[in-house]
């Protein structure tokens, strides 16, 4: 007899997976198709669930209960979330939550964003997006490049449909699209943030205005963070909401960093405005210097007749106006939180902090924000990074369900690998790895490289089979390929630390090659690690915790790491670096 209660496809409780339609997340809700009664004894199976963890925790405020989307919590999972909820209850503006694998961080976000909805859910990729799409049914909002153009039969997608690539002084009117006020035949779309009433010009929509609908007028939304600096600082459509839960959160400032950086091409300004940067202005590496010139170029740009542009050009126009007098006002100010990285043709601003920057263009869009991750490592750093008062924020730390005997880590040392030692010591990595390979024979494994240079070594002397690499373009597929496939096959690779989850047979043993301390080749980073050691040491100790966590991802999982690079030892030595390494990644380390 089937189970009311699970959909039989994605085995997830049928009103909270995704094979059905949207509305308020709550896991007793009505389930939708069958007759009356038949709603009725589910409805009655989900108040006895209820019920159940009401007995077993009766500590628990109901509305935890209500909006929590399983029929079990995992241990200790509805105390961390009752913590949080008594923290921003007591009027706490920010929560940090530091939460290994294994403790269901989404199972956390789903029931505050329940709780305090309206919410936004904050991701570092599309593909988490879709995760939380396909676990809790959340609405997503992507760009147009994701959405095909009716308009076009669905021939190019609708970042290059007619409507954004016509003329704005043209006629011509898509009959899919939005309007300002109200038409005949075409419902009210959303409101906007301003209070603008958008409505559908008629009864067929646009598959990119549609989801975006949708999404605006979702209680909960899901939007990468791209997707949500654009939104919210250059456009206007979504509101401030009371919560905004921003996953994966130790890469806050990284993603900020990079949202903040102002590139100019005398290529792109030849097309746009007939003016170039003149070479003895490409030289010069002060910020205060530039001052003039980026106010030049943005009056230029200013002048231009955006009536007579392709939509798509008239709003790339405007977000550069707006971009160079940001950067002006901020080179102005402070010129020594800025560097100058050029070349013979283009320049490029960035910020070497964001603390000022982080509240006002992220934080400021909700009236509450949870940030979760793993490794945040330092309370006080992570504050300080992102120009978060302390007073007002609260600490949740919870430990690492997983045993250290199921995620040991052995260390192999071949030598130092770095940038001068490592021509001496990558050929005495060889052996090493070798016999690694052996040991593992018949189990799937993850190689470590930090960059694709090592990631190449090791391909040219190892002539195994079983070893399969990638480049930039083609890591999804070769990823995808690996964690199909039956094959003990090992994936090299530089670029694999975060953002992939290989549990059980998918990864059993993996090897940090390299220990991955931030390139100092790159201006940004260099001049970031004269003036704040403590912020190169974290960024290394970040991504090693991150690298680390890649095969282990449930209690009765288990996954062998083996470190070759013989910098971890000054790791352990530094009490920098010490002080920042968690105890169940020391708790884990085994002797030989």
């Amino acid at each position: 007899m089937e189970n009311p209660l699970f959909c039989p496809d994605c085995g997830m409780m049928r009103d909270s997976c995704t094979c059905r339609g949207r509305g308020r997340l709550s896991i007793f809700r009505k389930l939708m198709g069958g007759s009356e009664e038949e709603m009725e004894t589910r409805k009655g199976i989900g108040e006895t669930l209820r019920d159940d963890i009401r007995k077993r925790h009766p500590h628990i405020p109901s509305e935890i209960i209500e909006n929590f989307p399983f029929p079990q919590p995992r241990p200790g999972q509805l105390d961390i979330i009752n913590d949080i909820y008594q923290a921003l209850e007591d009027g706490y503006r920010y929560v940090v939550l530091e939460a290994g694998t294994g403790t269901g961080k989404s199972a956390i976000a789903c029931t505050l964003a329940g709780i305090y909805q309206p919410a936004y859910i904050l991701t570092m990729t599309k593909q988490l997006q879709d995760q939380y799409a396909r676990e809790f049914g959340f609405p997503v909002v992507k760009g147009r490049g994701n959405f095909l153009c009716k308009n076009e039969d669905l021939e190019s997608s609708c970042d290059m449909g007619t409507c954004q690539t016509v003329s704005s002084s043209d006629s011509f009117h898509c009959p899919y699209g939005v309007v300002r006020g109200e038409t005949l035949l075409g419902e009210e779309a959303f409101q906007d943030s301003y209070g603008n009433r958008i409505y559908f010009k008629g009864p067929e929509h646009c598959n990119y205005w549609e989801q975006k609908a949708e999404a605006i007028n979702s209680p909960i939304t899901l939007m990468n963070y791209d997707y949500a600096f654009l939104e919210l600082n250059y456009v206007g459509h979504f509101d401030r909401r009371n919560l905004m839960i921003l996953d994966e959160a130790h890469n806050i400032e990284d993603k900020l960093m990079k949202r903040l950086e102002v590139t100019l091409s005398n290529r792109r300004l030849s097309k746009d405005i007939k003016k170039k940067i003149p070479p003895s202005m490409l030289k010069e590496d002060d910020p205060s210097e530039w001052v003039l010139q980026v106010e030049a170029i943005m009056d230029h740009y200013s002048d231009l007749e955006l009536d007579s542009m392709p939509r798509r050009k008239r709003d790339r126009i405007k977000r550069t106006i707006k971009r160079l007098s940001e950067l002006k006002m901020s080179l102005e100010d402070e010129p020594k939180n800025w560097v100058v990285d050029s070349d013979d043709d283009s320049v490029s601003f960035k910020p070497l902090r964001v603390h000022k920057y982080a509240p006002e263009r992220l934080f400021s869009y909700s009236e509450s924000c949870l940030f979760m991750s793993a490794t945040i490592l330092n309370e006080r750093l992570f504050c300080q990074w992102l120009g978060i008062d302390p007073r007002e924020a609260y600490f949740v730390k919870v430990d690492s369900p997983f045993p250290a005997s199921r995620r040991p880590i052995e260390l192999k040392i071949a030598g130092k690998m770095s940038r001068n030692r490592i021509k001496q010591t990558a050929p005495e990595t060889i052996p090493i790895l070798n016999r690694i390979l052996e040991r593992h024979r018949n189990d799937k494994g993850l190689i470590h490289t930090h960059n694709y240079r090592c990631q190449r070594f090791i391909m040219e002397n190892i002539h195994n089979r079983r070893l399969i690499d990638h480049r930039a373009s083609n890591r999804e597929a070769v990823l995808r390929y690996f964690e199909e496939t039956p094959e003990p096959l090992v994936l090299v690779s530089p670029s694999m630390s975060e953002g992939v989850d290989l549990p059980y047979d998918k990864c059993r043993f993996q090897v940090i090659y390299k220990i991955p301390f931030p390139y100092l080749g790159d201006r940004q980073v260099n001049l970031r690690q004269r003036t704040d050691q403590r912020w190169y040491a974290y960024k290394t100790i970040m991504t090693l915790m991150q690298a680390y966590g890649r095969g282990m991802r449930a209690h009765d999982d288990s996954c062998y790491t083996y470190i070759l690079d013989g910098n971890i030892e000054m790791i352990f030595r530094s009490p920098l670096y010490r002080s920042l390494l968690p105890e169940f990644f020391k708790e884990a380390i085994v002797n030989e």
